[in-house]
């Protein structure tokens, strides 16, 4: 079937004159009109399909018409019923609906890709409550709450399925990533954080790791700077997996090839290992604004011509002349013990330190901005709660509309559903 024509026509009684009085009938008129054309295209489809021969995909038994059932389409510019009809299988006893494969609708969906994508679209930013309110009142597209909620766990697990399947070809089978970056960077800056999300099940704060790379930055008005080929990537799972998922996204930006590859962090030890194991021809920089609290901290607020001496040193990198500063601190009984773990603190990130002056003092503010936008904003608000399962998906489907990834992702689905329907 190549092509298929329809003749309409069309009524309208004006009742009244005002074009917005017009334009409310017309959208229920296109309605109208496109669902009505929507089941006659899929009426002839199905016939089609039915003349083609009638072998059970299973068994390769012969199929006998069972009736109809009726399945509810959605789509964007409304719902369809359609009675379609029923096969079955007289050796395995197996139902199908041969419209359903022929039109590309996976097992028992009836929402099409464009009322899915739409929905998702929104619900990554919003809760589930609203987008269902905010798609009724603006699309006319009426999808329960739990429907989507169940819309982006499906979605979500298939793009966390692709990640596991190829951190396992890589770190499991040793496979090599043949694919280069597009553009490689004189300098790529690499950075990791972490923030708590509330865990539904214990109550208490499970941890969400972060990580972010980009090239460069770009001054776009005063104090406001554009990250360059920002990426960034977040789960909640061990740091393990993180570090080997959040590595392959590295390579795309090239880390392999950058000349230089500057890893900043606050420090943390879950993240120097991480740096170890995944990044280890990085250059380590620990976050001036980090060490500065820390100063301020154990210093206290009295001392802040001590603190600003300190990280005037730590700008220099000069990290030994720090640990002499502070020896001279120590021998205050009272701060004695303080001091004892700020020095240790600056003792495990020495190198680090000594290479804050290669950044000209560049901190970690980048990722905790990304920590803020792909977290925090929608995660993180007042009441929320989440269930580990369940918040990985949804950042997976944030992530691929803040890295500029949607529409790719989502012309690929639509592939795949048109080889499905065959």
């Amino acid at each position: 079937m190549k092509e298929i024509s329809f003749s309409f026509q069309v009524k309208i009684p004006l009742k009244r004159r005002d074009v917005h009085w017009i334009e409310v009938e017309l959208l229920k008129i296109r309605e109208e009109v496109f669902l009505e054309i929507l089941k006659r295209i899929l009426e002839r489809i199905e016939e089609e399909r039915l003349q083609e021969g009638r072998r059970c995909s299973r068994c390769g038994g012969k199929l006998i018409r069972y009736g109809r059932q009726v399945k509810k389409i959605r789509t964007l510019v409304g719902s369809v019923k359609i009675a379609r009809v029923r096969l079955h299988c007289c050796e395995c006893g197996q139902d199908s609906y041969p419209m359903d494969k022929a039109i590309g609708l996976e097992g028992k969906e009836g929402t099409t890709l464009g009322v899915r994508e739409r929905a998702l679209w929104a619900a990554v930013e919003l809760s589930y409550e609203k987008t269902a309110s905010f798609l009724k009142k603006f699309t006319g597209l009426e999808v329960s709450r739990q429907k989507i909620y169940n819309m982006a766990i499906e979605e979500g697990q298939r793009i966390e399925a692709w990640e596991n399947r190829r951190r396992e070809e890589v770190f499991g089978q040793g496979k090599r990533i043949e694919k280069k970056p597009e553009k490689i960077p004189k300098v790529l800056f690499v950075q990791v954080d972490a923030t708590g999300m509330n865990d539904r099940g214990s109550r208490e704060w499970m941890e969400c790791k972060v990580g972010t790379s980009f090239s460069g930055r770009a001054k776009v008005s005063k104090n406001r700077y554009w990250l360059l080929d920002k990426r960034s990537y977040a789960s909640v799972e061990e740091v393990g997996a993180f570090g080997e998922k959040f590595y392959l996204e590295c390579l795309g930006q090239g880390v392999m090839e950058a000349e230089k590859v500057y890893f900043i962090s606050d420090g943390a030890s879950w993240i120097r290992n991480l740096k170890n194991n995944y990044f280890p021809e990085a250059i380590g920089v620990l976050d001036i604004w980090h060490l500065e609290r820390e100063f301020k901290q154990v210093l206290g607020e009295e001392n802040q011509e001590l603190v600003e001496s300190l990280k005037e040193l730590a700008l220099r990198g000069k990290g030994q002349e720090i640990l002499k500063r502070l020896m001279k601190e120590s021998e205050d009984p009272e701060k004695e013990e303080k001091i004892a773990k700020l020095a240790n603190y600056v003792v495990n990130n020495l190198e680090w330190i000594e290479n804050i002056a290669e950044v000209a003092g560049y901190g970690s503010g980048p990722v905790e901005k990304t920590v803020d936008i792909v977290v925090a904003r929608r995660f993180k608000k007042r009441g929320m709660s989440w269930s580990r399962q369940y918040a990985n998906p949804l950042l997976k489907l944030r992530l691929l509309k803040l890295n500029g990834d949607w529409e790719t992702y989502w012309n690929e689905r639509q592939e795949q559903l048109a080889q499905y329907a065959n």
